[in-house]
């Protein structure tokens, strides 16, 4: 008996050391494809490298000026994001360092995750990696990621919450504040749900602080505290508020009949079946293949820009944390006491959860929602991390890690690893494939020229400039070689130029009155 337990534990370990080294390998090859390739995705050009680069001074107004409904977004969007995507770049003079945000919101909640929750470093890597949204969004410079991340944290925090009776200590109270505030100020998709956190969260405090009477600050104290950590919580909304009447501007709301100030109206205002598509973009059913945007080429087959989770391993998760509860109920029969409630309070989180998304307008855009797949797959990585020392021999943390591991393989075949390691694409090469001369030729020094967009064209295929792509990178801070000072508009319609010079000069002719 001794000898078996000794090699069984040998063998434990030595599986343990193979999935933390696969880990690690996993974890340095996405990091590298970060700092070495530039994030090509047309968003990326279009407006966020725009905005991170305005807010630093690196191409400023007066360098590059986007589109009307662009610069709307800017006035009223969250910048969190952008603001550190911006500083990295700043610091490093590298534009590939804005895909850095991303990555690093993933390291962050991996020592969450290890620090709160025991879960092994290897499980965290492998399992949240597997997740396609998660993989094809860790090098890239969308904003989607770290806003869910933090959004994830803020959940995974509020379960630890409900499940304790006495009030989170001071490190706690900081991740769950700093969590909200980088979700409300990162994504306006995640603000109505922190909105609704943050009132269950308030609730539960309040309960807590009359019913713990030993160590709570005074309460002068903690209505001041509440009266901060709301202001940062929710800068953006206030600022919208008080600058332009409506706090998710520039998008249409409407309260008591009343339409607040916008510039947007959302076409997902009018979709219907909104749980159903839901339901199958998680499962992935009819969905496209695995991108940072789940764009569907045109097939209209497909729910354009739906799938992302991996509906296997959505399956898979939820049974596993079905699994997980039943068992729980079966040992505390057996208790008299200390019964435990992790498994059946994970699963009633989800429940709730799955609510915000699958009734929220672009149910089916799951990059906008990936805080419920993480915390899908945290919740159950932190349970069988948990019980690790139970009787149950298949509950491990290394069992877990190899099934993990195994999905992981199958995704990474599938998108053909290209999301998963650097393909050495860096600015230089793309600007000289990118950038047309024949265009750069034509900038006024020491003026403005409004430059159109291939996307306001309904049949790129059938003009001359059908390539000008990501207008940004046009202008004059990535064109040293030219000698004088230029400044560029990026438009979509030639009618939105003005008196400027339209290049190219026969877009008109193209634009549909």
């Amino acid at each position: 008996m001794v000898i078996n337990n000794l090699v069984r534990n040998n063998n434990r370990q030595v599986l343990e050391i193979i999935l933390n080294s696969i880990a690690i390998i996993v974890a340095v090859s996405i990091f590298l494809k970060a700092i070495i390739d530039i994030d090509t995705n047309y968003d990326v050009g279009w407006y966020h490298l725009p905005f991170a680069a305005r807010i630093w001074g690196i191409v400023p107004k007066s360098s590059y000026i986007s589109e009307n409904l662009i610069e709307h977004r800017y006035d009223g969007f969250p910048l969190l994001a952008h603001f550190f995507q911006g500083l990295l770049w700043k610091i490093t003079g590298r534009i590939q360092a804005t895909n850095l945000v991303g990555y690093f919101s993933l390291i962050a909640y991996f020592a969450l995750l290890r620090k709160y929750f025991q879960v092994p470093l290897y499980l965290s890597v492998i399992a949240i990696f597997t997740i396609p949204a998660v993989l094809t969004h860790a090098a890239g410079s969308f904003v989607d990621l770290p806003g869910n991340v933090a959004v994830s944290a803020l959940m995974m925090m509020v379960y630890s919450l409900f499940r304790q009776s006495q009030l989170p200590n001071k490190q706690e109270l900081i991740i769950i504040i700093l969590s909200a505030t980088a979700g409300v100020n990162t994504k306006p998709q995640l603000q109505p749900l922190v909105f609704l956190i943050y009132w269950v969260v308030a609730i539960r405090l309040v309960w807590l602080y009359f019913k713990d009477t030993q160590n709570k600050p005074k309460l002068g104290l903690t209505i001041l505290g509440a009266i901060i950590a709301s202001v940062l919580i929710f800068a953006t909304p206030i600022k919208n508020v008080a600058l332009y009447g409506n706090p998710f501007y520039p998008i249409k709301i409407e309260v008591a009949g009343i339409v607040l100030n916008h510039k947007l109206t959302p076409d997902t205002y009018s979709e219907g079946h909104r749980p159903q598509k839901w339901l199958r973009s998680i499962l992935e059913i009819n969905t496209p293949e695995w991108t940072t945007d789940q764009w569907n080429g045109g097939d209209e087959t497909l729910l354009d820009r739906a799938g992302g989770f991996f509906g296997a391993y959505v399956v898979f998760n939820f049974l596993l944390l079905a699994i997980l509860t039943i068992v729980e109920q079966l040992q505390n029969r057996q208790l008299a006491s200390n019964k435990s409630r992790k498994a059946i309070a994970a699963l009633i989180t989800v429940l709730l959860m799955s609510l915000v998304p699958a009734n929220f307008p672009q149910s089916h855009e799951l990059r906008y929602f990936m805080f419920w797949m993480i915390v899908l797959v945290s919740l159950n990585l932190y349970l069988v991390s948990s019980w690790h020392q139970t009787a149950i021999k298949w509950i491990r943390p290394n069992y877990l890690g190899v099934v993990c591991l195994l999905f992981l393989v199958t995704v990474c075949i599938k998108i053909d690893n290209y999301y998963l390691r650097p393909v050495f694409n860096s600015l230089e090469p793309y600007l000289k494939d990118t950038v047309k001369t024949e265009l750069l030729e034509q900038m006024i020094p020491n003026d403005r020229i409004c430059l159109i967009a291939r996307h306001a064209i309904s049949d790129p295929t059938s003009v001359p400039f059908a390539q000008i792509h990501n207008v940004f990178y046009y202008s004059s801070y990535f064109h040293p070689e030219i000698k004088y000072p230029y400044s560029i508009k990026a438009a979509v319609d030639p009618r939105d130029c003005g008196t400027l010079k339209v290049i190219p000069p026969n877009a008109q002719d193209f634009i549909e009155p």
